[in-house]
């Protein structure tokens, strides 16, 4: 059994279709034509249907849990492609804007496929929608990965193989998200079917089709640039300097104009035209320590996320055809493919090495590696070849990845993060790597076994158990992880969209975050509610990275200054630091409320001395200042105190102003009784109330404090003389 490859012609026989496709094959790769060939005994459009077939099933699968999702995985990554669709639809522009704002975030192809149902459905209804679209525009990577298997390899059946090979993934799971990931999987696919073309086919308007599958790729995720650099390597390693110059003009006249643009760009520090946000990777050092042994851990992750046969085929396979030069479709690809794996695993564990907390794997980053296997492998499982030559090689490439897992493999199965990392997730299975070693060693034996025995079923049949593996592996992700974590209640026993339902028409809502709150309830607040539209940073953090209106408390005057204009805030129900003048409660919890004010906006009382979330510190006196509220007149106060439960001892307090004072002390871990306080405030003036607190506490997060002002109420009232009423 000396080969081991599909059909007596050796180039696919009756699956190639008209005789002029084969002609054109033969031209392009330089392959020796058989004598004689058959007619198809399938038609094109039925294999078009097998594809499809194969993406609804890889649909049906992530649809059936993505569409039970009601939650969110990652923020803030997914409250800004929510934000850029709604902002498309509402500007009907592509241009990035949040909160009004232009905001550099350029991977605006899936918001742009978001935009139409978040345009026309409130959020949690667009969400579904979402999840619908995501649930096949994911696999739909299908479609050019079986036009690039069969541009390769000239086989509609390592076509469908492939194809089968880059819809059934662990990576499905990322279908229950909103991340660019989605979109960019497809994109990247097409992006590398169009760069192949362009080598294996020089011409004007292939040169500019592959120009555009980069700008496709851009658009859909920054992290693909990287497709800018693996273009030019692949065309120099497919066709050699002087080739290339002379069969790609456009290319190169291209690239040349970029490396100058890029140039000026970089020498005035305005690279952030050209990427965005994305400019913040190019700062610093590129290759941290360690960046090598991540990048073998990054690529062990995917690769045994593709079941590990694949990615041996296809590197063996690549290894032989840059060697042998074997027809030009398949040199291409193989030129490809040598570049761009080890090219993107690098850009991935420089990134996470930089900037995920404790350098964790993300592999969602890298999963556009597993159609280049999936390619590859077909190719390797169709071209004729002996398999002396082919085995022993596939053997070193199998110990090679052995040997890496055991090294680098690096999973950390107590932060099982299923929406960064689904291959990683699989890992929990396996009691040790040994074990997944073993079953990986076992699989590719299994593989090559068929090549020997049965070279005609070897296709179809390592395509399905690769496939059944990954669809396997999907399954797993979706029940173990994604769909606990995904159809878990909001944050608030209130609609997710509570804030849109109580605002009439078009009204614009204004977010007041408060420092030290649960970022949860914010995010949310926002994800969810489409009126929602701007932030009001008030000395304090905003939760988000997007843009925000700064304000800030007039503590003399009585106001918030440089507020946008919105009727509607959601203020924090433990907001101490302000509170606007005849704010009506509309609708929320103790947590969060919606408050409908009046412009501009004045305020009942401010504090100062006070801690964001409303502790007093030790021997220092906190201010709570009243306002009149428009006319003089008596103001009744409810102070609130209260202290840790953590006081060894009561702690004492002193109110003092406005003619009144009070003291007393409050229990640990309880709340003292209400202190009530009255006296008159000064027309257009205001009367300051000192707090006073001696003793202090440790509390859990490792602050000294005193009490925490509970609540802080107030009340007009008739009864000031006029002389106490006058303006001060």
């Amino acid at each position: 059994m000396g080969a081991w490859a599909v059909p007596p012609t050796g180039l696919g026989g009756p699956e190639w279709g008209d005789a002029h496709s084969i002609e054109r094959f033969a031209v392009n790769s330089d392959v020796r034509l058989p004598r004689r060939t058959r007619s198809a005994s399938v038609s094109v459009p039925a294999y078009w249907a097998v594809v499809s077939s194969m993406v609804l099933i890889a649909a049906g699968i992530a649809g059936y849990y993505a569409l039970r999702s009601t939650s969110w995985a990652v923020m803030t990554d997914e409250l800004q492609v929510v934000r850029l669709a709604e902002s498309i639809a509402a500007r009907m522009s592509p241009v990035p804007h949040i909160h009004g704002t232009y905001y550099g975030a350029l991977a605006q192809l899936y918001p742009l496929l978001l935009a139409p149902a978040f345009g026309l459905l409130g959020a949690p209804a667009a969400e579904t929608a979402a999840h619908a679209l995501n649930a096949v525009l994911l696999p739909s990577a299908a479609w050019p990965a079986y036009l690039l298997a069969r541009s390769v390899t000239g086989s509609r059946p390592a076509g469908l193989a492939a194809a089968a090979l880059t819809a059934f993934t662990p990576w499905l799971v990322l279908t229950s998200t909103l991340l660019t990931e989605n979109a960019a999987y497809p994109a990247f696919v097409w992006a590398i079917y169009l760069a192949h073309r362009a080598l294996n086919a020089p011409s004007r308007a292939n040169d500019a089709l592959a120009l555009a599958g980069l700008g496709l790729a851009f658009f859909a995720r920054t992290q693909l640039l990287v497709l800018a650099v693996v273009l030019p390597l692949a065309l120099l390693l497919h066709a050699g300097p002087r080739r290339a110059l002379k069969r790609h003009p456009l290319l190169a006249c291209a690239y040349a104009a970029g490396l100058l643009l890029a140039g000026v760009l970089v020498s005035v520090g305005s690279l952030g035209i050209v990427v965005g946000n994305y400019a913040v990777p190019f700062s610093g050092n590129v290759l941290p320590h360690g960046v090598w042994a991540a990048t073998a851990s990054h690529l062990v992750h995917v690769v045994v996320g593709a079941a590990v046969v694949p990615f041996v085929l296809a590197t063996t396979w690549t290894v032989l055809t840059l060697a042998r030069r074997r027809g030009d479709a398949a040199h291409a690809f193989a030129a490809l493919f040598a570049v761009c794996v080890p090219l993107l695993s690098l850009e991935v564990a420089s990134f996470d090495l930089r900037f995920t907390p404790h350098g964790f794997n993300q592999d969602r980053y890298l999963f556009y590696l597993v159609p280049l296997f999936a390619v590859g492998a077909t190719a390797a499982l169709t071209f004729r070849e002996a398999l002396r030559h082919f085995a022993p090689l596939a053997l070193v490439t199998t110990a090679s990845v052995v040997w890496l897992l055991l090294q680098f493999g690096d999973y950390d199965d107590r932060s099982v993060i299923f929406w960064a990392a689904p291959a990683a997730a699989i890992h929990t299975i396996f009691p040790n790597d040994g074990v997944l070693a073993l079953c990986a060693a076992v699989l590719v034996a299994f593989g090559l076994a068929l090549m020997w025995r049965a070279p005609r079923a070897a296709l179809a049949s390592v395509a399905t158990l690769v496939s059944a593996v990954g669809a396997a592996q999907a399954v797993y992700v979706f029940e173990r992880y994604e769909d606990p974590a995904m159809t878990r209640p909001p944050a608030l026993p209130l609609a997710r969209d509570w804030i849109d339902r109580h605002v009439p028409g078009t009204a614009s809502v204004a977010l007041v975050p408060s420092p030290r709150d649960t970022s949860t309830y914010w995010w949310e607040a926002e994800l969810w509610n489409k009126r929602v539209d701007h932030v009001l940073r008030v000395s304090g953090p905003t939760f988000t990275p997007f843009p925000a209106d700064d304000v800030r408390v007039d503590f003399r005057h009585g106001a918030l200054t440089g507020a946008p204009p919105s009727d509607f805030l959601v203020l924090s129900g433990g907001e101490k630091r302000f509170h606007p003048v005849g704010a009506r409660r509309v609708a929320g919890t103790d947590v969060l409320q919606l408050v409908r004010v009046a412009r501009p906006y004045r305020l009942d009382w401010a504090t100062r001395g006070l801690t964001p979330d409303g502790w007093t510190v030790a021997g220092r006196p906190a201010t709570l200042r009243f306002y009149d509220a428009g006319a003089g007149g008596r103001r009744r106060v409810v102070v609130v105190l209260a202290a840790s439960n953590r006081a060894a001892l009561p702690l004492d307090f002193s109110l003092k102003g406005g003619g009144v004072e009070r003291v007393g002390w409050v229990d640990p871990g309880g709340a003292r009784p209400p202190v009530r306080l009255s006296f008159c405030i000064p027309h257009g003036g205001f009367v300051d109330v000192t707090l006073q607190t001696h003793a202090e506490v440790r509390i859990p997060d490792g602050r000294l404090v005193g009490l925490h002002l509970d609540r802080l109420s107030t009340a007009t009232a008739a009864g000031c003389r006029a002389s106490q009423v006058s303006s001060r």
